[in-house]
């Protein structure tokens, strides 16, 4: 009878938290009905609405994995729920778990199809994963569904601003601006076609207004930041510049060190020094043992294009795809259920080492049906897998395909290091690494020396190419690397520029790839020599070792 009375009570003051909600909410007073879920859901507490609106509390108060916990509890409390969908939607997000984040928002789409504010999510989850027609198509029916979003527009005028179209991104950037002054998104846009266009002054002079404004977020104010690095890398004026990059390297580092950096996750450098730990140990023999074992490949020659981010991978995979005979896939991660079993458990390399033949063809057939999802089908040709941190995983390339060929990129080390510590990415671990320039130059450092434990280690063909060598020398180095893939050099190589035109080109070489061939990105880190002082011991083996000189 105690029970009962307990239940009772518990089930009423249950219902008097609910009211009190849901008067905040009539009354428009969100932040209100937020807190007091919060509150609720804190004393222990459920319901689907309460444990929504007590996700997005954690999300205010910067708990984002106590925000996913609430979110995922109100999901097995009411799985087809759309709020609550959405809600463990923004919380994958903000935890960097895109696909995850994509999957959350399909479903409640499934449930509201109409409903523009959880497409606009999925969208950005799109670009999130570098999907960015992806995105753009999902933008595009925000936009259709309500003309005066103006978010929507200026995530639309971004996308333009990124391929080079200048005349989107003004047209979108504007309208939105129109819609909403304090657009930021729409400011950066325009910012970005101003530079495009070398207008530099006038970039500078739309940026330093953005970056004084109150409320701006981490990330947009980052973003500003390095946009005005790049207008006064244009104005010559190079150690502002420098100063500018990193102070927005800075934001995004303190923004995001909580989830790269919490307790119990490895860091891709700290993988990668584990990776490097195991295999100078490693018995070559056992990595080389399966090299000559038959498995059925549906296509005639498959191809992992790797290297480090900045060595020019993204020019030649457009080259390479530009060939008739040659079908490229561009930065889509399909190895994640071999990482999953192989590379994240404490004994996934012993077992990788000795790996069956069922064990192994598990993962083929894994890899393949997520290329399909992708909306890859090469069969019967040369298959180009680009994705330039894959140089990581070669040991499972070498277990799994052993008969694949490994085109590697390189580049001066300098220009590398550079280049990645001052381009914009999408947020993943890999991509924290570059948040200062000394760990840019430390994850290099350890993702060339894993590289070249590999070589020794692994039977893989490999065959290096240099970007400077592409751009100084492109039928020389083209009629190289199609001679390493058993192909003739086709002359619609020559015109891949056009061809990248009409791409969206998921990478931040977008615009400068439908440009053509341009020499400008070589030696670009002498104008910073000063400024790299600090990071030339870590690189110097690096530039010996790859013949670049020390000038």
């Amino acid at each position: 009878m105690a029970a009962g009375i307990q239940l009772s009570q518990n089930t009423a003051e249950l219902e008097r938290h609910l009211r009190g909600i849901e008067a905040a909410l009539r009354a428009g007073d969100m932040a209100r009905a937020i807190r007091l879920a919060g509150e609720a859901a804190g004393r222990g507490f459920e319901h689907p609405n309460l444990l929504t609106l007590a996700a997005y509390d954690s999300i205010n108060r910067g708990d984002d994995r106590a925000a996913l916990a609430l979110a995922e509890r109100a999901r097995a409390l009411s799985p087809r729920n759309p709020d609550v969908l959405n809600a463990a939607g923004i919380c994958y997000s903000r935890l960097g778990r895109h696909r995850e984040a994509l999957a959350a928002f399909d479903a409640a789409l499934r449930q509201q199809p109409g409903a523009s504010h959880i497409r606009f999510r999925k969208a950005c989850a799109h670009e999130d994963l570098s999907e960015l027609g992806k995105a753009r198509v999902e933008f595009e029916r925000v936009l259709s569904a309500e003309p005066a979003n103006a978010e929507a527009m200026a995530k639309l005028a971004n996308l333009a601003a990124l391929r080079g179209d200048v005349v989107s991104a003004r047209d979108f950037g504007s309208r939105a601006l129109r819609h909403d002054p304090r657009q930021a998104g729409a400011v950066l846009s325009l910012a970005m076609a101003d530079i495009e266009e070398q207008k530099f002054a006038d970039a500078a002079a739309r940026l330093r207004p953005l970056m004084a404004q109150a409320g701006l977020s981490p990330v947009n104010r980052s973003i500003a930041s390095s946009l005005l690095g790049d207008a006064l890398d244009g104005l010559g004026q190079f150690r502002d510049a420098f100063a500018a990059y990193a102070a927005a390297k800075a934001m995004l580092r303190a923004y995001y060190k909580p989830v790269y950096e919490a307790e119990g996750v490895e860091t891709a450098h700290a993988r990668v020094a584990r990776l490097a730990a195991h295999f100078s140990a490693a018995d070559a023999a056992r990595w080389r043992a399966n090299r000559d074992e038959p498995y059925v490949s549906p296509v005639e020659t498959h191809v992992f294009l790797v290297g480090f981010p900045r060595s020019g991978t993204t020019l030649l995979e457009v080259v390479l795809d530009s060939h008739p005979d040659i079908g490229s896939m561009e930065e889509r991660d399909c190895l994640t259920d071999a990482i999953e079993d192989f590379l994240v458990p404490p004994d996934g390399l012993e077992r990788l080492a000795l790996a069956d033949t069922g064990a192994l063809s598990r993962h083929r057939d894994a890899y393949w049906a997520r290329a399909a999802e992708f909306g890859v089908r090469p069969a019967g040709k040369v298959f180009v897998d680009k994705l330039p941190l894959n140089s990581i995983l070669l040991c499972l390339v070498a277990k799994i395909f052993p008969r694949a060929k490994i085109l590697f990129a390189l580049r001066d080390p300098r220009d590398v290091v550079l280049s990645c510590f001052r381009r914009r990415f999408g947020m993943t671990a890999q991509m924290y690494e570059f948040t200062s320039l000394e760990s840019a130059a430390r994850y290099y450092d350890a993702v060339m020396s894993l590289s070249a434990l590999y070589r020794e280690k692994l039977a893989l063909e490999t065959f290096e190419l240099r970007y400077e060598g592409l751009v100084s020398d492109f039928d020389g180095t083209i009629g190289g690397v199609c001679g390493f893939l058993g192909l003739e050099r086709h002359e619609d190589m020559a015109a891949f520029a056009r061809r990248a035109a009409a791409r969206n080109i998921d990478t931040p070489s977008n615009a400068q790839i439908a440009r053509g061939l341009f020499g400008h990105g070589v030696g670009q880190w002498r104008r910073y020599a000063d400024e790299l002082g600090p990071v030339m011991p870590v690189l110097a083996p690096h530039v010996a070792r790859f013949g670049y000189g020390e000038d």
